[in-house]
């Protein structure tokens, strides 16, 4: 009986030359030294090579940068001393022109008939058009997340934004207080209150975008006066609150005097036929370490900052 012919498309021979031929995805084997042995087209046509039989006897150390080739020989190194695939790695190549790919990669044991180690096999696939994406969405919503958090008018935090930091920040204190003397500057932070003296006023006689003018020119005093760990919110209308990590009382006091004096020493014209307007704010101050808890924090600065109204304006309590 004559034996049945092989169909020839199911030949070892001709599977492999499907996969080179047609295989987006790059694929191919290295022996021990990481020397090429075989390759796909996608693979060899990433460096400009039309047969990928060229790559064979080649290393990357051939086609990529000395430390991305030194990368790849490590992994496969220890892919073939522990027998253990790395899947789906996210590798970063950096072209000469400067451009950038990344890609996904899985490599592999490579293994004969005698289950013995004779090298790594691997696979990858271009993902650079999906970084694009991932990192303008990572863009996008970092800046929709800085909008949450920000006022539109002035630039500063806003009052969502406050009452979630006021709250880890008390937290912060809580944990650090533990142990620490009750003197010492970095178990507490104060508060401070701030409104815009006749504020109203200047809106009444100068219009609303006058108005959103000194706001926009508060906003920046105070910022002025900050360290870069200090925090400044616009609450609402001309209401203001700065948060002052790692002070204490006496250390809110000489800021708020501060702020005072610059507001003080920064006129605004408002209007071409009447003379500059020296802005004065009234303020109230607290400290955590003097209140039972962020609710209390908050009700004792604006407590004060009406004392300070109330005893005549441009002043801190």
């Amino acid at each position: 009986m004559a034996k049945k012919k092989t169909d020839p498309f199911f030949s070892n021979e001709k599977i492999l030359d499907i996969i080179r031929t047609y295989s987006n995805d790059t694929v191919y084997f290295k022996d021990v030294h990481s020397r090429f042995i075989w390759n796909t087209r996608s693979h060899a046509a990433q460096f400009g090579i039309s047969d990928p039989r060229e790559m064979v006897g080649k290393t990357d150390a051939d086609f990529f940068p000395k430390d991305f080739a030194a990368r790849a020989r490590k992994e496969e190194l220890e892919i073939m001393d522990s027998r253990t695939p790395l899947i789906s790695n996210t590798e970063r190549l950096e072209k000469p022109d400067g451009s950038v790919v990344w890609y996904s990669a899985s490599k592999y044991p490579l293994l004969n008939e005698k289950d013995e180690v004779i090298g790594t096999w691997g696979i990858s696939r271009n993902i650079t058009a999906l970084k694009i994406v991932e990192e303008e969405l990572s863009r996008t919503n970092e800046k929709l997340r800085r909008l949450s958090q920000v006022d539109d008018l002035t630039g500063l935090f806003n009052r969502r934004y406050f009452y979630e930091m006021i709250e880890k920040t008390a937290s912060q204190y809580d944990r650090r207080s533990s142990g620490k003397k009750d003197d010492d500057p970095k178990n507490t932070f104060c508060l401070i209150s701030l409104d815009i003296d006749f504020f109203k006023k200047i809106n009444d006689d100068y219009g609303h975008n006058k108005g959103d003018d000194v706001l926009r020119l508060v906003a920046g005093i105070l910022t002025s006066q900050c360290r870069k760990s200090d925090m400044v919110f616009r609450i609402g209308g001309d209401e203001f609150m700065m948060l002052l990590p790692d002070t204490p009382l006496k250390g809110a006091k000489v800021k708020a005097e501060r702020v005072r004096s610059a507001l003080s020493s920064s006129p605004i014209v408002l209007d071409e036929t009447s003379d500059a307007i020296r802005l004065t704010a009234s303020m109230g101050i607290s400290c955590y370490r003097d209140c039972k808890d962020v609710a209390d924090l908050i009700h004792t600065a604006d407590e004060r900052l009406y004392t300070s109204k109330n005893l005549g304006r441009d002043r801190a309590t």
